[in-house]
């Protein structure tokens, strides 16, 4: 969810306060993940698991979505920020199609960045050992067993989940904010806290509608369940729906939804605290030269 701010901040330290503030939110959140990340897993193989107590195994495989998080971010702010200062005009202005592009370019590199710490992320939780192996040792044992395609592993259902995620929540907050400014006097605006209830059921209406994608993404990561769909996404939506049921493609919801309710009420504190606390990047000589043209939004994503 996006944190709305009138702050600016030279490239560095917007892309310092974003990584901590999404390592925060993550930190937060990951048993929500992993509850969900589980659920999606093949049933047999949820067994073997067992269910997990409120112990650290909770936590398997939250250090390498934080690195991923934050090798996401350097990709996206770096990318876009080079994309928007080469497409600029003389005026350093920047038209909606170009920031369109610009946004989806950075997005599209963005989630492939992403997919090898998924993949890594998902082997850690479905992993029957004790101690599962860490971030790089996961890598390594990947590319051993598959090659380094190995690491790209649902490549194709990460990137479709991205962008219908983004294409749903933005047509359904556009859709809420058209029916609700019907109900506001004209010349006023809506108040922050109903917008923000908008983003909300928007974010909602993008969890519930890429529900069975994410399903296909994590068992497309899985050993088993890409072995037993012979690599191909298709055939693993055919399998899961007709051996496990269509209930099975939006296993993982409810923790799901949960987990965009808290990451938006508090990833705004969380970017606000972080850009507070990373001041003293732009109190360095000439930073202020170096203002980003990253919009805070994107900034917070």
């Amino acid at each position: 969810m996006s944190a709305h701010t009138s702050q600016d901040g030279s490239l560095p330290r917007l892309l310092a306060a974003g990584i901590l503030a999404g390592t925060a939110e993550i930190g937060l959140t990951y048993p929500l993940e992993y509850h969900k990340v589980r659920s999606q897993l093949p049933t047999a193989l949820i067994d073997k698991i067992g269910r997990p107590a409120l112990t650290l195994k909770l936590f398997r495989g939250c250090g390498t979505m934080m690195l991923g998080n934050g090798t996401k971010t350097v990709v996206r702010f770096v990318t876009y920020d080079f994309l928007s200062k080469q497409i600029a005009d003389e005026n350093g202005q920047i038209s909606a199609p170009k920031s369109l592009a610009a946004g989806l370019l950075a997005g599209f590199l963005e989630s492939t960045v992403l997919v090898p710490f998924e993949v890594a992320k998902i082997r850690q939780i479905s992993s029957l050992a004790t101690s599962p192996a860490g971030t790089f040792a996961t890598f390594k044992r990947i590319v051993q067993l598959h090659g380094p395609l190995g690491l790209l592993y649902g490549f194709f259902p990460t990137l479709l989940r991205q962008g219908a995620a983004s294409a749903v929540r933005f047509t359904a907050y556009n859709s809420l904010r058209q029916m609700a400014d019907g109900f506001v006097t004209p010349g006023d605006r809506l108040s922050p806290a109903w917008a923000t209830c908008l983003e909300l059921l928007a974010s909602y209406a993008a969890v519930i509608t890429t529900m069975p994608i994410d399903v296909v993404k994590t068992r497309m990561q899985t050993l088993s369940g890409r072995e037993a769909a012979r690599g191909n996404n298709l055939l693993c939506t055919y399998q899961i729906f007709t051996t496990e049921g269509p209930r099975k493609l939006f296993s993982g919801m409810m923790p799901r939804l949960f987990r965009v309710t808290i990451s938006s009420m508090v990833m705004f504190s969380f970017y606000e605290a972080a850009f507070k606390a990373v001041s003293f990047i732009d109190e360095r000589p000439g930073a202020r030269n170096s203002k980003s043209e990253i919009s805070q939004p994107l900034a917070a994503k």
